[in-house]
């Protein structure tokens, strides 16, 4: 029933949001669902389901938002995540990048045990077919404090296919630190949603934050208005850690 009430929560939020917002610079939006399995476990390891909104303000400056709700099945635990962007949109084609953007952003993820924030940079671009997007953060919360750090890409092979790959960081000051890198591709229907799968590695310094596992992930997301999605979207420590 929580988990029902908060992914209801999630979507009325965004619909309200993008509703209020309809005449006031709507640059994008976008939904996401995501869920996936530990090998070592046999069992899901979270499923996740977030939203964004994206607003332009003028001369490159935008805003964005984004909500999370997240479900780890294996940790008996439920977590959220709200973040607030603050962007930068250079333009076509500066010093040979497409579409450059970067970002400030602050976050507040919320579990059972607790509540943290987390703040810090981010930055994307483009460059033949190839779109990188990378930030660094401070997550800071009741179980302490955690250097967390991401690098994700995506490639266009055709219009409809794309291969891509992530890599995340986490140094927590209790809990040690934990790699995650993760890599696969997907397929864009044409006028629908873009669905991808990607196999991956969590390997983890003195059993932090649970240990090593291998997953597999599956995830479909849909975009709209003039940007198809949104620049940049949820940070959490959940996108790195499966469970705190």
């Amino acid at each position: 029933m929580k988990r029902a009430i908060s992914t209801a929560g999630l979507s009325a939020a965004i619909g309200l949001v993008a509703a209020a917002a309809s005449a006031q610079g709507l640059a994008g939006g976008t939904l996401a669902l995501e869920t996936s399995a530990f090998f070592e476990e046999g069992a899901i390891g979270h499923t996740s389901y977030s939203g964004g909104l994206q607003f332009d303000i003028g001369l490159g400056f935008g805003a964005a938002v984004d909500l999370a709700s997240y479900g780890f099945s294996g940790f008996g635990a439920d977590g959220s995540n709200a973040t607030l962007h603050a962007l930068y949109d250079f333009g076509p084609f500066v010093m040979g990048l497409d579409g450059a953007v970067v970002g400030a952003f602050v976050g507040r993820d919320d579990y059972e045990e607790g509540d943290a924030e987390i703040y810090g940079i981010e930055a994307a671009a483009s460059v033949f077919g190839l779109r990188g997007e990378g930030y660094l953060a401070h997550h800071d919360g009741t179980r302490g404090g955690a250097a967390v750090a991401g690098l994700s890409a995506r490639y266009e092979i055709t219009p409809a296919i794309f291969a891509m790959g992530e890599i995340g960081f986490a140094d927590a000051d209790e809990e040690g630190a934990l790699t995650r890198v993760a890599l696969g591709g997907g397929y864009r229907i044409d006028g629908g949603p873009r669905l991808w799968g990607e196999l991956g590695r969590i390997e983890a310094e003195d059993e932090a934050f649970g240990g090593d596992e291998t997953f597999l992930a599956i995830g479909a997301e849909i975009g709209f208005g003039a940007l198809s999605g949104t620049s940049f979207g949820t940070r959490s420590l959940f996108d790195v850690v499966p469970g705190l």
